[in-house]
């Protein structure tokens, strides 16, 4: 059962040190800009480095999700499926709110709930 917990904590790791890393870049760049007369693009450059960011994450986990179901690990694959389920979540939003579904049953959950985590992190 240990080395489970430790199997959790690493994935959940994985997950937040490079979102951590990334918000940190983006404190960085955004006060560098401020000092500048012409701030230039640097929303852009931070959106960009997020994108590969979670693109990378999304690929690596969905990897690990099929070698943890493989193996039959269900702490593994569980956390994997919540931190992909996590990483999926803008996508979901942002098709909900184009398609004009937010009113469906199957996106007024997932919206709300983005929303709230949103509103959490005072975004």
């Amino acid at each position: 059962m240990k080395k489970h917990a430790y199997a959790i904590v690493i994935r959940l790791f994985l997950f937040i040190a490079p979102l951590y890393a990334l918000h940190l870049f983006a404190l960085n760049a955004f006060e560098q800009a401020r000092r500048q007369e012409h701030h230039g693009d640097t929303g852009l450059g931070v959106a960009i480095v997020l994108g590969l960011v979670s693109l990378t994450m999304l690929l690596g986990f969905f990897i690990d999700f099929i070698v943890q179901i493989k193996r039959k690990r269900p702490a593994g694959y569980l956390t994997d499926a919540l931190i992909l389920l996590a990483l999926l979540m803008p996508f979901g939003w942002f098709a909900c709110n184009w398609y004009g579904l937010g009113e469906n049953v199957a996106c007024k959950l997932p919206l709300s709930g983005f929303g709230a985590f949103l509103e959490w992190v005072n975004l």
